[in-house]
């Protein structure tokens, strides 16, 4: 549906915009006569100005839903990086490491060092540093 929508939009703008610009210049001429100008004048709002409507409005509708798509996929990252977050947290009696957050997680060690420093600040955690030199963040 959203490649028929693109070829659409394509479609009604290299129609509507060359087309309407040319009736323009046209109308805008001293040498076009005046039945013609009625005639151009018909022509832009018949065809051209509705295709460029058109050919814009399916642009937009489709800018819109790739909004929202991306929107959806972060909202249900976040979602699924909350319960992998939680199930940690229960399974390890409070304590996390940045490790065991992005393996869990299938995310980059950043991206889990930085979820877990956002939710240390949220939810008042301690930090540890255990023998291998890692910091243990502790959620009571």
């Amino acid at each position: 549906m959203k490649l028929v929508k693109k070829i659409l939009a394509i479609c009604f703008l290299l129609f509507g915009i060359p087309l309407s610009a040319v009736i323009i210049l046209e109308l805008f001429s001293p040498k076009t006569a005046a039945k013609d100008k009625e005639d151009y004048v018909t022509a832009l709002t018949i065809f051209t100005i509705p295709s460029t409507l058109i050919g814009g409005w399916l642009s937009w509708s489709l800018v819109q839903q790739n909004r929202n798509e991306k929107a959806f996929l972060i909202e249900s990252e976040q979602k699924r990086l909350q319960l992998v977050f939680l199930e940690l947290i229960e399974q390890n009696a409070g304590r996390i490491t940045v490790l065991q957050l992005a393996k869990n997680a299938e995310i980059s060690t950043q991206l889990a060092k930085q979820y877990l420093d956002e939710k240390a600040k949220e939810l008042n955690a301690t930090f540890e540093v255990n023998q291998e030199g890692n910091v243990l963040y502790h959620f009571s």
